[in-house]
């Protein structure tokens, strides 16, 4: 008997279907119920924040107040949240031409109109100054310090030029920081690259230990983030289907411990045992092969040594850089020379990190890849076995494993860590 899966694909699905006897499980995050209007749980958060007080306050009249929302790759409902923070300003006389709003653009690249009026809304775009953080203009940034671990912290300019700093992000599984949220909206978010190479060569020691918050990265950030004076920072978590499940605005240390708590419950899923094969949509982060490596990194938990994962994005922006293509097709590159590349700041540190990372799966098991916005050579190069079908595709690896060979489906596989559970394993 066969299983018929739908897989979100982009703003599409994509189906394939299965022998059921070989289907292991679907690991969908765990559903969590939406909260029943979205404007009520805003406004509740915000009239009960975690470890600051409340807006009206806070903010007193004149002051000019700089927003930071997060950029394109992240699913934040900043349209929906923005106008209760808005509000609120407005309610303590503050004007609209001294409010700024930055986006935290990390080393992502800018936002495009069309994105911005996406993430922002038409009814706030293009009535307030929104800026975009460029993380190489060192004329717009200014030095903080060192962390403890000897992390230079550069931010944004406009940080320390406002008399009030507000923030809006979500929380959701992150692959070198454990989850995202709090005081990532300040690093990588508007931090130099100096900053961030320096912070990210930390994450390293994230390899397979994914969902922590407790590993050098992210203590780091924290550290990083707190020298910045931040009035109220406001994160939620969302269902699988893109709704609000609960809001969390106040002290960003705070919030984060908060909503990870309930983060863990959505996006943390039992595996009953190692499998030979997992199919893992890149959704939601598919836009091109640099969000995409997540998905792999996350499938890499439960699949055995020898064992294959099939990547499934649409990469519509392709490999996402071709500084980031360059150096994964070096030759000859081992794990050794991308932590040699870190330690020599020789290229950006992110993009090393992610290459060592997928050296390091690659030399384990075989990758293949359903990813039409790449050519079939470029994905050859990275190691990434094309197949033209996502059926057929999935027809000859399970082919190859053999009749009894045991899978795993990620329908959402960039914001999904699976627990292995129980004690079957592959022999």
């Amino acid at each position: 008997m066969m299983t018929s899966i739908s897989l979100p694909y982009g703003k599409q699905q994509i189906s394939f279907h299965v022998p059921e006897v070989n289907l292991v499980g679907v690991l969908w995050p765990s559903a969590v119920e939406a909260c029943s209007n979205p404007h009520q749980e805003i406004e509740r958060a915000m009239d009960h924040p975690l470890g600051t007080q409340r807006v009206e306050q806070i903010v007193s009249a004149g002051d000019k107040v700089l927003i930071l929302v997060d950029d394109y790759t992240r699913a934040t409902p900043v349209w929906l949240i923005l106008p209760h923070l808005l509000n609120r300003l407005k309610s303590c006389q503050v004007r609209a031409e001294d409010i700024t709003l930055l986006v935290s653009t990390g080393t992502h690249r800018p936002c495009t109109e069309s994105e911005l009026l996406g993430k922002l809304g038409k009814d706030i775009y293009g009535h307030y100054r929104t800026e975009q953080h460029d993380c190489n203009d060192k004329s717009s940034q200014a030095f903080l310090g060192l962390t403890s671990r000897g992390t230079p912290v550069w931010v944004n300019h406009l940080l320390l030029e406002n008399d009030r700093i507000f923030g809006i992000g979500h929380i959701d599984p992150s692959d070198y920081a454990g989850y995202a949220g709090g005081w990532k909206l300040i690093v990588p978010g508007v931090a130099a690259l100096e900053t961030i190479d320096t912070n990210h060569t930390l994450a390293t020691l994230s390899f397979r230990n994914y969902g922590s918050v407790d590993l050098p990265c992210r203590q780091d950030i924290n550290e990083a983030g707190a020298m910045v004076r931040v009035d109220q920072f406001i994160n939620v978590v969302l269902c699988q289907d893109g709704q609000i499940a609960r809001v969390f605005a106040g002290a960003p240390a705070e919030i984060h411990v908060a909503g990870v708590s309930l983060a863990k419950k959505v996006y943390e899923v039992e595996c009953p045992g190692q499998v030979d094969i997992a199919i893992v949509s890149a959704y939601p982060y598919d836009i091109d092969f640099y969000q995409a490596i997540r998905a792999i990194e996350y499938a890499d938990i439960i699949v055995r040594p020898g064992g294959s994962i099939l990547v499934v994005a649409p990469c519509a922006n392709g490999i996402g850089s071709e500084d980031f293509y360059r150096l994964l097709v070096a030759p000859g590159q081992n794990p050794d020379d991308f932590l040699r590349n870190i330690a020599k700041r020789n290229g950006k540190v992110t993009y090393n990190v992610l290459g060592y990372f997928l050296t390091l799966i690659r030399a384990e098991k075989q990758l293949f890849g359903f990813m039409p916005g790449i050519t079939c050579t470029e994905l050859e190069t990275i190691g990434i076995r094309p197949v033209d079908s996502l059926q057929l595709g999935l027809d000859a690896i399970m082919e190859a494993h053999g009749p009894k060979a045991r899978l795993a489906v990620l329908p959402v596989g960039s914001a999904t860590i699976p627990r292995l559970v129980g004690t079957k394993m592959i022999p």
